[in-house]
């Protein structure tokens, strides 16, 4: 009689029990984050340092200073070495440097600048200044910038975590937020492609509003301010710093930033919202750019749409809020982030779900096409914000920025982006002013009547060039071809047939058996 109470006792002790653990194990990870401080580094560098032995050979990881140290002997080239970077050095409480010497004998593959991360090998000895100790150097080469901030990669941000904090700080539409925190992670670069695209993404929202756009602006900015200064693209790249402990005054050199928001409100009114000097910074997608626009007449030619992977058009303020919490976890934020982009650095158009998500790009062309009509089909020419292959390039970068944050590539952020693309195109056609939609379908108009006279003929080279706009190398199998025209509407007889006549007629060629090219003018 007295079994049953007993196990329920022993079923709740043990409930109690793995809840209680699940709740300390959360304590003790969110204390271990609060630790991922400038002191911690410099503590940590502090006692590998120290577990040397003299004599034994070391390598280790710093940002070079380019002046003496303390009671410097005169039998060498002596330099200084940080274990902290330019940005953190200020913020330690200690400051563990190591003395490094170079001789003729020494390897060096780095430009010798203070603040160049390196990674050093070399003998490591005693330095006859308190407990500094000496390098003598073998070798010294530039490192990865991105390895000093993947150094605690095990205190990485989950998905979930990195959703809670953005949440907690961006009070925005769903799709705009998201967009927004993909940009995070930049892109990776897509193998084979014509474009010479860097990392970078583009970020942008337009409103004729002001105060809209200034709201973005804040709230991009905000977070931008967060970011250690090395990895933000400014135009002045140098750091003065002074340790009066040992007597240093100097500048770091910083350079490689990754993220850019406009320096002031003035520039948000600008074609392309960004300073002079960062223009081709922009133009190669070398950094992440948060930049939203206020424009006075919305153009489907506008230039900062056509190179943005999101280009959203905000129809009410956002809000934001500092956030302590994200403030304090930005060394896990970045960690999460550079190990993102270490697993997935490139794409390739072979993998097969890069295949599977230009399958659906080209459907959700063909489903816009019949849905709108000539005038998705005029926003898709030359330059306009919907160019076929521009926007395939921009919406496989979108894809890459996904990928990261959700680990891999799956059919489920394959749909995500599919459905964002369909929102920006909602967006445009039914902002577009109708004098500005007139102008360009005259524009269409032209462009078929000069170019297309046959109607079946212009709607399979529409199809056609959709899928050459889609393909990295520029060429389309016969069988991809056949199957989007049937997919499109054509009969498979008719299809065939249709495909021939384009060869005969001069339109196409095929240059490599079952390969089709489409001849055009210069």
């Amino acid at each position: 009689m007295t079994a049953v109470p007993i196990l329920g006792l022993g079923i709740g002790f043990i409930n109690f029990t793995v809840v209680f653990l699940m709740m300390m194990y959360s304590l003790l990870r969110s204390i271990e984050r609060l630790t991922i401080s400038p002191s911690k580094r410099a503590r940590d560098f502090q006692r590998v340092i120290q577990s040397y032995k003299n004599g034994e050979l070391i390598e280790v990881e710093g940002f070079l200073i380019l002046r003496v140290p303390p009671n410097v002997p005169k039998d060498g080239v002596y330099y200084l070495l940080s274990p902290l970077s330019p940005s953190e050095l200020s913020k330690s409480d200690i400051k563990p440097y190591v003395a490094i010497k170079v001789t003729e004998k020494s390897e060096i593959n780095a430009e010798l600048k203070s603040g160049q991360y390196v990674k050093i090998k070399g003998i490591i000895d005693a330095y006859p200044f308190g407990n500094m100790r000496l390098i003598h150097v073998i070798s010294l080469q530039r490192a990865n910038i991105e390895d000093y901030w993947l150094q605690y990669k095990e205190l990485a941000l989950t998905k979930e975590e990195l959703e809670q904090l953005i949440d907690s700080t961006i009070n925005a539409d769903y799709e705009l937020k998201k967009a927004l925190l993909y940009s995070l992670f930049a892109s990776p670069s897509v193998v084979s492609s014509k474009r010479h695209w860097g990392e970078g993404v583009t970020f942008s929202a337009f409103k004729n509003d002001t105060k809209i756009v200034n709201s973005l602006w804040e709230a991009s900015r905000y977070l931008i301010s967060l970011l250690p200064e090395e990895l933000i693209l400014r135009k002045g790249n140098a750091k003065p710093f002074v340790d009066d402990n040992l007597d240093l005054d100097f500048s770091f050199f910083l350079e490689g930033g990754k993220y850019y928001s406009p320096s002031n409100k003035s520039l948000l009114k600008k074609d392309i919202p960004v300073a002079e000097w960062a223009r081709e910074h922009f133009e190669k997608k070398q950094a992440v750019f948060l930049t939203p626009k206020v424009y006075k007449r919305i153009s489907p030619e506008d230039p900062l749409a056509y190179t943005s992977e999101t280009p959203f058009i905000v129809n009410e303020p956002i809000g934001w809020e500092k956030n302590r919490e994200l403030e304090q976890l930005i060394p896990n934020l970045l960690a999460t982030i550079f190990l993102e982009r270490e697993k997935i650095p490139s794409l390739s158009p072979s993998d097969r779900m890069v295949e599977k998500f230009r399958e659906r790009f080209e459907r959700w062309i063909f489903r816009n096409a019949r849905e709108y009509g000539e005038k998705f089909d005029a926003l898709r020419l030359k330059g306009m914000i919907f160019e076929t292959n521009t926007r395939y390039l921009l919406s496989l970068r979108l894809l890459g920025s996904m990928a990261r944050f959700e680990g891999k590539i799956n059919t489920g952020i394959i749909s995500d982006v599919i459905n964002m693309n369909q929102e920006i195109v909602d967006m445009w056609i039914n902002e577009i002013p109708e004098r500005e939609m007139l102008k360009v379908l005259e524009t269409y108009e032209k462009y078929v009547e000069r170019d297309f006279r046959n109607k079946r003929l212009e709607m399979a080279l529409r199809v056609f060039l959709d899928l050459e706009a889609t393909s990295i190398d520029g060429f389309v199998s016969r069988e991809e071809f056949y199957n989007a025209l049937v997919e499109y509407g054509f009969k498979p007889s008719y299809a065939r047939e249709v495909i021939e006549s384009l060869i005969a007629d001069g339109y196409l060629y095929e240059p490599v058996i079952g390969k089709l090219k489409m001849i055009k003018p210069e």
